[in-house]
């Protein structure tokens, strides 16, 4: 068997840790941070809250209960969805 020579592997395995490390930071964490905001923001929803749906539907926060919540897309037009269809709340 034949040695290894880590002087002409040092070079490979800093361009691959570097790689690992990029990647952690443009992709990852990012991403990391986008759910954690999402979650909070559907952690807080309360009735009244005029928000916009993953559907891109726009509507007003009637009842939140558990994993659902009702909004009001139109005046007496009442839509249940899940708690987790909620995009973002608009101020």
């Amino acid at each position: 068997m034949s040695e290894i020579d880590w002087q002409s592997l040092w070079p490979m395995l800093v361009f691959a840790v570097t790689l690992l490390v990029m990647f952690w930071f443009i992709v990852i964490r990012p991403v990391r941070g986008q759910q954690r905001r999402h979650q909070e923001t559907i952690a807080n929803l309360s009735e009244g809250d005029k928000i916009v749906t993953a559907g891109g539907i726009y509507g007003k926060i009637v009842t939140v209960r558990g994993s659902e919540i009702d909004i009001e897309v139109a005046a007496g037009c009442v839509i249940t969805f899940d708690r987790r269809a909620a995009r973002r709340v608009l101020d």
